[in-house]
């Protein structure tokens, strides 16, 4: 059998960046982080979900944040310097970055924006975040995710 390559996972084998594949053997369907931590029995606070926002002035930045969290957009607007910050509504999703919902990553993007990491991520051996395919993580340290995509640290969690 093929084993499976993402672009994220060519992003990091390109940059020599260390990580471990984990397939979780879903079946394309939308999984939460909370949902997969509870379905593998895999420890939560490993797991940091993908967020994709656009601020006030049309501007899409990218925030990796622990998966049983959520995002203090007031925090996350100031770590990027805008106003506001929203959602970037699911029906952009795919056109804008890439990605369908559950299989967001922070690599190999459409296009190159802006990352935010929570600072909780530096605290951690490792973090687990998507590879670009529902039902498949990486597992990365935080400085290496931050290498790969030039990520910042912030505190952007409520």
């Amino acid at each position: 059998m093929k084993k499976l390559k993402t672009n994220a996972m060519r992003a990091l084998d390109k940059l020599k960046i260390n990580y471990e594949h984990i397939d979780y053997e879903f079946q394309g369907d939308f999984v939460s982080s909370v949902d997969l931590s509870e379905k593998t029995h895999t420890d939560i606070s490993t797991i940091f979900k993908t967020l994709a926002t656009i601020a006030n002035n049309g501007e899409i930045y990218i925030f990796v944040i622990p998966g049983a969290e959520s995002i203090d957009f007031k925090k996350a607007s100031a770590a990027v310097g805008v106003k506001n910050l929203e959602m970037l509504p699911l029906k952009d999703l795919k056109s804008k970055i890439g990605y369908e919902r559950g299989a967001t990553t922070s690599l190999a993007m459409k296009k190159d924006y802006p990352v935010v990491i929570d600072d909780s991520a530096l605290q951690m051996d490792f973090i687990k975040v998507s590879a670009g395919k529902v039902g498949h993580s990486l597992k990365i340290k935080a400085q290496d995710l931050a290498k790969a995509n030039g990520a910042s640290f912030f505190d952007v969690i409520q």
